[in-house]
């Protein structure tokens, strides 16, 4: 009777335990539930999404948008104060909040339209993931971007070739004669060209690339028309065979561009557009376009001169990142 009876409160407790264990279960499946869909997880990707941003050491700000703190609609100006970004882009109605460093294979971007927030998304070179996103916004989104990115470099080319005049340079145009290298001959040139391209010849060093042209019109400087030049074309390679002529530009001193390059005599092209635009800016147009220009490039010298930072795994202060890396976009 009594190993009957010590038998019967064996099972009665090996029960209990199982529904106990099983009650466990459910809680945890459901607080797994909860926490997935708390921060967004629907798949594996997500979960290598959240442990390479903890990995990685991204921006705190990532945390704050994947518990939902910072959220779809919110006013962009409340992001701007806990977490300043490392640039910022405003292209009207749309303004995009950088976190990642330039160069960094580690992409976070905010966007907003007309100061509310839009999307937000990480990533790298193997994943990405959107905490929020409008996609009915994407396709005018990167229309309006491209339309940006090609009027600061149309800025860009017409800041260089300010400078250039402002320097008592030259600033002509050209017929390409010829477009090639110095190690082959035309003819081998001309077939791999056609097989690999001029970009990937170049790219792998299989040749030097080099311009042959003929000035037909000096803009600037004391050239003249019908002079043959010939000069390394690494800068130019806007100066194709068939292209439009495009604008060339020559300095003696590279430094007259950028302080920080090598004292070497340089040519370099830039498009058509570029110089009709600059001509048609006003004396007061022309010298806004210079502060920015220079603004500009003291900035990227600050930013190449200071080495870019992470914060650490354990102390959490900053510390350097070393090493070049491919910038992406998310």
């Amino acid at each position: 009777m009594y190993g009957l009876s010590f038998i019967r409160l064996s099972l009665r407790m090996l029960s209990r335990a199982a529904i106990a264990v099983d009650g466990l279960f459910v809680l945890l499946t459901f607080a797994a539930i909860f926490l997935c869909g708390r921060l967004g997880i629907h798949s594996r990707k997500d979960v290598l999404a959240y442990q390479a941003m903890i990995r990685e050491h991204y921006d705190p700000v990532w945390k704050d948008l994947a518990w939902r703190r910072i959220r779809k609609g919110d006013p962009i100006e409340t992001v701007l104060q806990r977490h300043p970004p490392l640039r910022r882009d405003d292209f009207p109605p749309y303004t995009e909040l950088r976190y990642n460093e330039i160069g960094s294979l580690n992409g976070l971007a905010i966007r907003a339209k007309d100061g509310k927030l839009i999307s937000a998304g990480a990533g790298s070179h193997t994943w990405t993931h959107f905490f929020f996103h409008s996609p009915k916004e994407e396709e005018a989104f990167d229309k309006a971007y491209s339309a940006y990115v090609e009027q600061r470099l149309l800025e860009s080319q017409a800041f260089e070739i300010h400078q250039v005049i402002k320097g008592g340079q030259d600033v002509f145009l050209a017929r390409v004669i010829n477009s090639g290298g110095r190690d082959y001959s035309g003819e081998v040139l001309r077939e791999l060209r056609e097989i690999y391209g001029q970009a990937y010849l170049v790219s792998a060093g299989l040749i030097e690339p080099e311009l042959t042209v003929e000035v037909t019109s000096v803009l600037y400087g004391d050239l003249e028309v019908g002079a043959i030049l010939t000069f390394p074309g690494e800068n130019c390679d806007l100066g194709e065979p068939g292209e439009p002529e495009p604008v060339f530009l020559h300095v003696d001193d590279r430094r007259l561009l950028n302080p920080q390059n090598e004292a070497r005599e340089s040519y370099s092209a830039v498009p058509r557009k570029a110089l009709d635009w600059h001509q048609s800016l006003t004396p007061n147009q022309l010298q806004e376009l210079e502060t920015r220009g220079l603004a500009g490039r003291a900035e990227r010298w600050q930013r190449e001169e200071q080495p870019p930072t992470r914060q650490s795994p354990k102390t959490g202060t900053k510390q350097p990142r070393h090493g070049p890396r491919t910038a992406s976009r998310i």
